[in-house]
């Protein structure tokens, strides 16, 4: 899944990555959860930023739902850009 938003000029995009539990099953199962990689692009972009970033939640371990990591790839983007970027 992959989502582009906005924000003060910039276009931040988030992919999702499932993370699968490893077994010796042969059919197939639901992933344990998500980790969200983050892509910022636009004009004033600085080239010192380590794009794309992975996020994970405060363990290191992937989200639980693709919701939850959605908004934590995008919060991350705009922590990035606010503490980066020159304000508009």
């Amino acid at each position: 899944m992959q989502r582009t938003y906005p924000y003060k000029g910039f276009e931040v995009t988030v992919d999702l990555e499932p993370v699968w539990e490893v077994t010796r099953s042969l059919v197939p199962s639901l992933p344990i959860g998500f980790v969200a990689i983050v892509s910022i692009g636009g004009k004033g972009m600085p080239n010192s930023l380590p794009l794309p970033v992975r996020v994970t939640n405060d363990n290191k371990k992937p989200f639980g739902t693709e919701a939850a990591a959605l908004m934590a790839g995008f919060s991350a983007a705009q922590r990035l850009i606010d503490d980066t970027c020159l304000p508009d």
